[in-house]
């Protein structure tokens, strides 16, 4: 696999970074201060570290970070309403994620999304627990 191909992958990694950051700090503003808005932010950072590592990565490969993402969709309004597009979300990122390490033959770079995949497995759990309670 060429490094322009991987650049490419890690950039649809980092796109779906960014648009996880930007949506989950909204849902934690508009959400009243609980635990779920105080999980939505503490996730949010999280994911802001899987995409400065993306892009330290990129530009180790010779790339150049994305930082477009598409259209943003909140979920529907209200705390339960975000917890479920947050499942989506983070189901969606661990499918890719995946993916992309079964893609790549690099094991610095697949260690890297192993490690991410990790985290976004215990993402989907967080947010799955709360709105079970809900």
């Amino acid at each position: 696999m060429k490094n322009k191909e991987i650049i490419d992958l890690l950039n649809q990694d980092l796109t779906g970074e960014i648009e996880a950051i930007l949506i989950y700090m909204r849902n934690s503003f508009v959400t009243s201060q609980c635990k779920p808005s105080r999980t939505m932010e503490e996730i949010a950072k999280d994911e802001m570290r899987h995409a400065e590592k993306l892009s330290e990565m990129i530009v180790d490969l010779g790339g150049v970070p994305s930082m477009l993402h598409k259209e943003l969709d909140f979920g529907q309004r209200g705390v339960k309403g975000y917890l479920k597009k947050l499942v989506s979300l983070e189901k969606g990122a661990i499918a890719m994620y995946k993916d992309h390490i079964e893609k790549i033959p690099d094991k610095k770079i697949r260690k890297l999304l192993t490690h991410i995949l990790h985290e976004e497995e215990e993402h989907l759990e967080e947010f799955t627990e709360l709105l079970k309670q809900m």
